[in-house]
């Protein structure tokens, strides 16, 4: 389903941060547009051809939101035809209204950009999506979202320090076709996202095949999730 553009936490510059990309005909679907995200959308010509950008947006940290201004710009200035809006930011309305005031204040103008709130049963590419709240920094709105299209249903935690208990009781009857899930090799009390030991807990080996670990931290151990039987992000990395 997803590409990712970065795969890393907030500090592995590496990886580069944490989102992931559809690309269709002449239109960019994105989630999140952290602080590198522009410079390896322009580095890997992704930008090429787009007449349109959608991004869904999970919270408002600068490894999730910090060069959403620079593809604003960008693509309002530098892609034909110039001056016109092109990309569509879509949030739940209270995050929505986070995202607006922070790109207001980066010197974003309505004008050049789109503003699309989402609920349940919209749209993204030829999926309805629906918003999960989420456990991640106490004082931000966090978002995860699912993505159902037919028999196929897909669920991308965004960053979150747990799985919400509806969500795994889907995940664990068999019901997900791919499951993004944030997950840190760091592990230590009040961790703002979900350690491998503790996915480990959750999610048994007959079902860790449907489960892929993205917003990889430095300390994460590649290998010992991949002989746990889990998909990487870092394998769908834009090359």
């Amino acid at each position: 389903m997803f590409n990712f553009i970065g795969c890393g936490s907030a500090f592995h510059t590496t990886l580069g941060n944490n989102g992931a990309y559809l690309k269709k005909d002449q239109t960019l679907y994105m989630i999140d547009c952290g602080s590198s995200t522009f410079h390896r959308l322009v580095a890997h010509n992704l930008l090429e051809d787009v007449k349109r950008i959608d991004i869904l947006m999970t919270h408002t940290h600068p490894d999730h939101i910090g060069s959403l201004g620079d593809l604003i710009f960008y693509s309002y200035f530098k892609l034909n035809p110039a001056f016109t809006p092109k990309v569509t930011v879509i949030a739940p309305k209270p995050l929505l209204e986070e995202v607006k005031a922070i790109a207001s204040k980066m010197g974003v103008e309505d004008l050049q950009v789109s503003w699309q709130e989402v609920s349940t049963s919209s749209m993204f590419e030829t999926f309805t999506i629906n918003p999960v709240s989420v456990e991640h920094a106490e004082t931000l709105t966090c978002f995860g979202y699912e993505f159902i299209k037919g028999n196929e249903r897909y669920y991308y935690s965004g960053d979150a320090n747990a799985i919400p208990d509806f969500i795994l009781k889907q995940l664990l009857k068999g019901n997900y076709t791919l499951f993004f899930q944030d997950t840190s090799g760091a592990d230590y009390e009040g961790n703002v996202h979900l350690s491998l030991r503790e996915l480990n807990e959750l999610i048994p080996p007959s079902y860790r095949a449907t489960v892929c670990c993205m917003h990889l931290d430095e300390a994460f151990p590649i290998e010992e999730a991949r002989k746990s039987g889990y998909q990487l992000a870092i394998d769908s990395l834009i090359k």
